[in-house]
């Protein structure tokens, strides 16, 4: 059974992914694309990572982020998720990022509307899995769960503080780094909000023209693919200040179909 999923939108939610002949090919779907948008040594460090999570009892292991979607930049890390014990990286590049939580911890954040697991899960390219992400990916698709904005909103005040706080330092790089993580918060958020999937970073800023928010996307772009001053840094977190809401309409966890 050969399946692939959509280019933009992922794996639908709208699919059976109890069943195993589906689950099976997605995976393998999954498999292939990993060999293909990573480089050789990318590839090795994929390797070593599943065999060290497969070792030390991991449930189930995916690439996710920018590489699981062919759309890394200078500033892309090597994603990965794990449910179960975390595997060693440390003797691995800086870039290496590995998000690892248990089954009950993932279990809890899926129903709570967190983002980074149904990413993983739309997105991502699973590697091996006992079930568990399968099971999610169903429990997603069955009861319609559409990620919560509101701890996203929450958190970009201190976002835009610290921001601006290294923007008085005169330390451009790392203010630059803040600025980026907290554009990027945002737009999440206002896209959630506004029932649109975020994808990868670097395809943020297209999507967030699409809803209207034109202005954010392209200062979003701007601090990904430039080199910003810092008054140009100040402007952008005076843009990202007005567009929070006070007080964010979210719905967190059913979709709107």
């Amino acid at each position: 059974m050969k399946l692939d999923p959509d280019t933009l939108d992922g794996w639908s939610t709208q699919l059976d992914w109890g069943e195993q002949l589906l689950w099976s090919a997605r995976m393998e779907s999954d498999r292939v694309r990993a060999i293909e948008n990573q480089s050789r040594p990318q590839l090795e460090i994929t390797e070593l990572l599943q065999t060290r999570a497969h070792e030390i009892g991991a449930l189930a292991f995916a690439l996710t982020g920018s590489t699981a979607r062919a759309q890394r930049t200078k500033i892309s890390d090597l994603d990965y998720h794990v449910i179960g014990p975390r595997p060693p990286h440390s003797d691995l590049p800086d870039d290496v990022d590995v998000y690892a939580t248990d089954e009950v911890g993932m279990w809890r954040k899926l129903n709570q509307g967190d983002d980074f697991i149904q990413w993983t899960l739309r997105y991502g390219c699973v590697l091996f899995d006992t079930g568990v992400f399968q099971a999610a990916m169903q429990r997603m698709s069955n009861a319609g769960l559409w990620p919560t904005s509101d701890q996203k909103f929450s958190r970009l005040d201190g976002h835009i503080r610290l921001a601006r706080r290294l923007i008085a330092m005169g330390d451009r790089d790392a203010a630059q780094d803040q600025v980026r993580a907290t554009l990027t918060s945002l737009a999440r958020a206002l896209l959630l909000q506004a029932r649109v999937f975020p994808r990868a970073r670097f395809e943020l800023p297209l999507q967030l023209h699409e809803i209207g928010a034109g202005e954010l996307g392209s200062t979003l772009l701007e601090t990904i693919c430039e080199e910003p001053e810092l008054n140009a840094l100040g402007r952008a977190l005076d843009l990202a200040a007005s567009l929070v809401p006070e007080k964010p309409a979210d719905s967190p966890l059913r979709s709107a179909g």
